[in-house]
């Protein structure tokens, strides 16, 4: 049986250590695939995103996709050049919406797919997506941890 084994986590980063923990989060995550970006709301996800999409040198802002609900970045990751997708789902009400949207095919193409609010298309994340778990500490710094199921 499958388990969610833990890859990478950073405890205790404010603002100030954002750069270094986003260009170490960008070192670690799958060139292709489904990241499920989790955490409440205010607890960091977009702004973690856009700071690693800046490490993999995107020149477009990586705003929060929220209203337009996926915006497509290129960007340079281990000398290639990528495509990176930046899903914010929070919008959807029902599955069938993101169906309707394209959001299911999209999810199987072969491009690293980072998708904020997850929860709102469980059964359309795919059974080896990643999870990038993001939560506010009671001091105010941020812990980020990111798993995969492993077996």
């Amino acid at each position: 049986m499958p388990t969610l084994t833990r890859i990478a986590a950073w405890k205790g980063y404010g603002m100030e250590d954002l750069r270094r923990v986003a260009s170490e989060v960008a070192e670690v995550l799958p060139m292709t695939g489904v990241v499920a970006v989790h955490g409440t709301m205010g607890a960091g996800k977009t702004t973690l995103v856009r700071a690693v999409l800046q490490a993999w040198g995107t020149e477009e802002e990586g705003a929060s996709p929220t209203f337009g609900l996926v915006h497509h970045h290129t960007v340079s990751r281990q000398g290639d050049t990528c495509q990176v997708r930046h899903m914010d789902l929070y919008r959807l009400e029902h599955e069938e919406e993101a169906e309707r949207a394209g959001i299911a095919d999209m999810l199987l193409e072969e491009v690293l797919t980072l998708v904020e609010w997850p929860e709102r298309v469980p059964g359309l994340m795919p059974d080896d997506a990643h999870l990038l778990h993001i939560e506010e500490l009671p001091d105010g710094t941020r812990q980020c941890i990111l798993s995969a199921l492993r077996g």
